[in-house]
């Protein structure tokens, strides 16, 4: 993993944002490339070096739109690469920074759009200026240690959106919840009497998706979303979202009930598409309409010995 400019845009904080507003451009430094940007609350910890690999909160914002941000979520992570200096992004000015130091800068929409990096379009328009920050929280000698510090801040993500959303469902006077092992709620409306689902179990069923705000995103009872046929899975094989392996395992065969999936068991981070920003916690109505059970592979005899001795 290189930190470019696509890792600049899968992870991008409004706080830091509005701190860029208040202090003007007085006291810009200007990149090669164009990108102005100042440094404060300088750090003290170690400097940054080429191949370092670093953690940070990184966001932007364009006009009022926030394009993206890790300050109120899990911190972005690459690897510092030299090569890819003078490219108008925030790596033409890593090498001067320090564990602990934040940085604003401002980008300019004209010479990303003549780089080739995005094109114009209703957010990205001709004279824009895209207002971004960051905050280095880190450095690690290698990619191993890099993936242990990530799997320390993905427990802590899993956790905040878990209290998060119980305290969403609360305010919403949700009640008569299940509450599942890895903190997906369901409001069963109908348990089902047919058989219950299992771990490998095929299970047929309908379903509707919206986000928090009754956005819907995706519905095979919708014919506007191109596909009206039940959805089948084999539930523990990784064909459907985590959540969804896991609430599957409350219901029976002609189970109904809604299911509220915290972003980190739905798609994290990443979102998916135009419709699931990053970090979304997902609600889905499901309805199981069969249940398969897991097909078990018939046993075979293990291969005779061979006998060296055979035929002497």
């Amino acid at each position: 993993m290189k930190l470019n400019k696509k890792f600049l845009l899968s992870g991008l904080a409004i706080s830091a944002v509005m701190l860029l507003v208040s202090c003007g451009n007085a006291g810009y430094k200007v990149t090669p490339s164009g990108v102005k940007y100042s440094i404060f609350s300088k750090g003290s910890g170690k400097s940054i070096k080429p191949g370092d690999w670093i953690k940070v909160h990184f966001s932007a914002k364009i006009g009022d739109s926030s394009l993206i941000s890790t300050y109120t979520h899990i911190p972005a992570y690459g690897q510092y690469d030299t090569t890819m200096k003078n490219t108008h992004d925030f790596i033409d000015f890593l090498g001067e920074l320090k564990i602990g130091d934040s940085v604003v800068f401002l980008r300019s929409v004209d010479t990303l759009q003549k780089r080739g990096y995005l094109q114009y379009n209703d957010v990205f328009k001709a004279g824009g200026i895209i207002n971004g920050a960051i905050t280095i929280l880190g450095i690690y000698p290698n990619q191993q240690a890099v993936m242990e510090d990530q799997q320390k801040e993905t427990e802590l993500e899993k956790q905040r959106e878990v209290v998060a959303l119980e305290q969403y469902l609360k305010d919403q006077k949700v009640e008569g919840l299940i509450k599942t092992k890895n903190g997906i709620f369901i409001k069963m409306e109908k348990q089902g009497d047919g058989p219950k689902v299992d771990t490998g179990s095929t299970v047929i069923v309908n379903y509707t998706g919206t986000l928090k705000n009754g956005s819907k995103f995706d519905s095979n009872l919708d014919s506007a979303f191109g596909h009206v046929e039940p959805l089948n899975f084999v539930v523990g094989a990784g064909g459907v979202i985590p959540g969804w392996d896991e609430a599957a395992l409350y219901f029976n065969k002609g189970g109904k009930g809604k299911v509220y999936i915290p972003a980190m068991l739905g798609y994290g981070g990443n979102g998916s598409g135009d419709k699931i920003p990053p970090f979304s916690d997902l609600v889905f109505d499901m309805e199981v309409i069969d249940v398969k059970a897991p097909t078990v592979a018939p046993a075979t005899a293990p291969p005779a010995p061979v006998n060296p001795h055979a035929g002497h």
